[in-house]
């Protein structure tokens, strides 16, 4: 596989800042993906299992659900 496509660039749907090296992630409610900068671990309660998981969510998505 060239070099070229395992870093493709992607863009932070927050900041509009286009990525080559960084790593994405999904934000875990909206799917959309962000920077490291622009996303949170949020702890959740999984109601099936009565245990607390780790989801990352994107400030977007923090900010929305605030309001």
């Amino acid at each position: 596989m060239p070099d070229s496509e395992t870093n493709s660039p992607w863009l932070c749907h927050v900041c509009d800042k286009k990525f080559h090296q960084a790593e994405s992630q999904a934000c875990s409610v909206c799917y959309k993906i962000a920077c490291s900068q622009h996303m949170r671990i949020h702890s959740q309660l999984n109601r099936d299992s009565g245990l607390y998981e780790l989801r990352p969510i994107c400030v977007a998505c923090q900010l929305e659900a605030a309001l």
